[in-house]
C-alpha cells in the first residue's frame, strides 16, 4: 500500500490533463504537480467516533533566525535515497499522516537516530 504524505491544499488545477498543483511547505523537495490518480481527498477526523486518534499537536520552535523547528518523536523507517539515506520521521504531537522522509544529514546527533540504531544495529 503506498504512503501518503500531506494534506496539501490545492493551488491550481488543470482539468485537460487532470493534474494539480499543489501548495508544499517552502523547503519541499517534492515536485508540486501531480495527476489526479497519485491524490486522495482530506477526510478530518471524527473526534466523537474516534477520540483516541487525537493528538497533541506540539507547535514548532522558533529558532533565533526565525526558522520553524518541530520536536522529531521517533524514526518509523529508512530507505535508500540516491547515494545516501533518508529516515521516515515520525513527529511530537502528530499521526503517521505528518511522517516525512528527511535526509540522514539533518537526523545527524538527534536521540530518535541513536534509537533507532540501537533497536536495528543499521
Amino acid at each position: 500500500m503506498p504512503r501518503f504524505n500531506g494534506p496539501y491544499m490545492i493551488a491550481k488545477t488543470h482539468p485537460a490533463t487532470s493534474s494539480y498543483i499543489l501548495d508544499l511547505p517552502e523547503l519541499s523537495s517534492i515536485f508540486p504537480t501531480f495527476h489526479a490518480s497519485q491524490l486522495q481527498p482530506f477526510h478530518p477526523n471524527d473526534n466523537i467516533l474516534f477520540h483516541y486518534r487525537q493528538y497533541n499537536q506540539l507547535g514548532p520552535i522558533i529558532t533565533p533566525d526565525g526558522e520553524e523547528e518541530y520536536f522529531v518523536d521517533s524514526i518509523v523507517n529508512k530507505w535508500k535515497h540516491g547515494r545516501g539515506w533518508q529516515y521516515l520521521v515520525r513527529w511530537s504531537g502528530y499521526g503517521p499522516e505528518a511522517d516525512l522522509w528527511r535526509p540522514a544529514a539533518e537526523m545527524k546527533d538527534t536521540v530518535a537516530l541513536e534509537k533507532w540504531l540501537a533497536n536495528r544495529g543499521d
